[in-house]
């Protein structure tokens, strides 16, 4: 059953056969890869649900909640839809597709209109509408107002927000429209869904839960935050991460830590304006490789006997992602050719040199401001220096560059443009050439009888996790 039903995460199709043993077996490790439809109760549920189980003649199959949705299921009160781990399976879906739902997750549509959306694809609003109905089945907007209803009940269950400040968290835009919303879908309003339990609201700051397919290799990851944490804007205390973020030109907060026993991080976070909590919340699970489906990325990376036995002393391995590309870019053009902890340095110094007033409330800086400063702020080789300033003059014209404009620049190349890819864009695939550490960690394996860059050419496309995998093993 494992490799039949983990194969589909690459297809848009499902296998009927293999959900139903996963559905019956309630297996975790399919947790938001599929959903299951009831046609005689018209709900859908989580493969996890602990309802009594459908005959298989009543139940159809569906890669996303939205498409459920979209064909008249609700989501089951029980179960939650809203609490599984997103699913990265759009994998069989064209480029156009993916750069559209990203934007979508990121709240596009709940400030900008479907027009809006397309001018930053470069195509327009019919033939978006095709490509979505040919790959999903349903439209941009029935995904991202099904994604809305979604949050919007992750609120109602796991927060004290007034009814009113959670429709405008979760992008309705006013609470007649979260009403009905809610009132289509469950047939009650938002209020009546709200757990018989006592909230705490003397508290400024949100907690939500971010579930994920277990195993999560939380050491691995609260690891990398630490040796990366830039001094004055991150902080790994404990067993938790830490740090100040900029959101529409204010300064926010977001504290994470592990729930093992709940297949999930708790997200804390401390915003100045609700409405940019939908796109928050994603930018974390981003960072904090949530969505991704180990025993996918396991099954292709264990047939290489060098990767199979750090899998065993590593299971869960994921591939951290900075906060945003524009944080990515400067962090991996400062980290050329020096240690991580002299990297760390330069953006403590920049982010101070940045930061407004006396400095206190400072975040990572933006690439404007960094393109500002003085060359005194710029503690590095004056070659160096004009490649970030070049870099950011073409992050605040485009904040999300492609490989091909970063390597345009001068001083940027393979490696710094593949670290731009696995920390800023978490491409699965990217893997720089040539790093020191990499090679390290691998020549130290034993069943290592080839080059590198030969060995990592059978990695794709899951050759980020190979190299989290080879960093993770060098315990540094």
């Amino acid at each position: 059953m494992k490799n039949s039903i983990l194969q589909t995460e690459s297809i848009r199709d499902l296998d009927p056969e293999a959900c139903q043993r996963a559905r019956m077996a309630r297996d975790v490790r399919f947790d938001g890869v599929f959903f299951l439809a009831v046609r005689t109760t018209g709900i859908y549920c989580r493969p996890v649900c602990p309802a009594r189980q459908p005959a298989e003649r009543n139940v159809e199959y569906f890669r996303a909640a939205s498409q459920a949705a979209a064909a008249g299921y609700r989501p089951c009160l029980r179960c939650r839809p809203e609490a599984a781990p997103g699913s990265p399976a759009w994998l069989g879906s064209s480029v156009t597709v993916q750069r559209a739902l990203k934007l979508i997750h990121a709240g596009a549509l709940n400030e900008g209109s479907l027009a809006d959306l397309c001018a930053r694809l470069g195509i327009g609003e019919r033939y978006l509408r095709k490509l979505f109905q040919r790959e999903l089945g349903v439209s941009p907007v029935a995904v991202a107002q099904n994604q809305r209803l979604l949050f919007a009940r992750q609120l109602l269950q796991e927060t004290a927000l007034p009814v009113v400040d959670i429709a405008y968290a979760a992008g309705f835009g006013s609470v007649r429209r979260c009403n009905s919303a809610f009132q289509d879908s469950f047939g009650k309003p938002p209020g009546a869904m709200r757990r018989q339990r006592q909230h705490s609201s003397a508290s400024p700051h949100i907690r939500l839960q971010l579930q994920y397919r277990p195993p999560y290799d939380w050491d691995g990851v609260l690891d990398f935050f630490a040796r990366h944490a830039v001094e004055g804007i991150e902080i790994v205390e404990g067993e938790s991460y830490r740090r100040r973020i900029l959101w529409r030109q204010q300064a926010g907060e977001i504290r994470v830590r592990h729930l093992p026993a709940r297949r999930a991080l708790e997200l804390e976070l401390r915003l100045p304006d609700l409405a940019g909590m939908m796109p928050v919340v994603q930018r974390v699970r981003r960072m904090f490789d949530l969505d991704a489906n180990p025993d996918v990325i396991a099954t292709a990376l264990e047939r290489e006997a060098a990767l199979a036995t750090l899998l065993q002393r590593f299971p869960g391995m994921r591939s951290p992602v900075c906060w945003s590309v524009a944080e990515a870019t400067v962090r991996a053009v400062v980290g050329q050719q020096v240690s991580i902890g002299a990297a760390r340095t330069v953006c403590s110094r920049l982010a101070a040199a940045a930061a407004p007033g006396n400095g206190e409330a400072r975040v990572f800086p933006a690439p404007a401001a960094i393109t500002a400063l003085d060359d005194c702020h710029f503690p590095m080789p004056a070659r160096r220096r004009d490649t970030l300033r070049a870099a950011c003059g073409l992050l605040t014209r485009e904040s999300e560059p492609d490989e091909e404009q970063l390597l345009a620049l001068p001083g940027i190349g393979p490696w710094t443009a593949a670290m731009v890819g696995m920390r800023g864009h978490g491409q699965p695939d990217a893997f720089p050439p040539r790093d020191l550490g990499l090679m390290r960690a691998w020549e130290a394996l034993p069943q290592a009888t080839e080059s590198l860059h030969t060995a990592s050419e059978r990695w794709r496309p899951w050759r980020a996790y190979a190299a989290n995998l080879l960093w993770r093993s060098l315990g540094t």
